[in-house]
């Protein structure tokens, strides 16, 4: 569905920089967010991939492995950017 917006981008650039960084933000915001909770934002996250898989019906079939394994990294890559700032903030929260 990325594509859609943003055609000629790189597909690399989505799977390594985009969506990563995407996934920083939403474990930021889980953090200092009140309403916002760590299971929520790795279920967004979780579900990142299909903003760059599911650009049709047949290719989402093909890269339903591939958004399993990416959605759990970008699901990680939220729990430990959470982890983090709790551990810099010293678990005031």
């Amino acid at each position: 569905m990325i594509y859609w917006w943003f055609d000629p981008m790189n597909p690399l650039f989505a799977v390594l920089v985009l969506c990563p960084v995407i996934a920083m933000v939403l474990g930021v915001c889980s953090y200092f967010a009140k309403g916002f909770r760590l299971w929520g934002a790795m279920i967004i996250s979780f579900m990142l991939p299909l903003l760059y898989i599911a650009s049709d019906l047949s290719t989402w079939r093909g890269n339903l492995d591939a958004w399993f394994i990416y959605g759990a990294g970008y699901s990680l890559i939220c729990w430990i950017v959470h982890r983090l700032l709790r551990a810099i903030t010293g678990y005031k929260r």
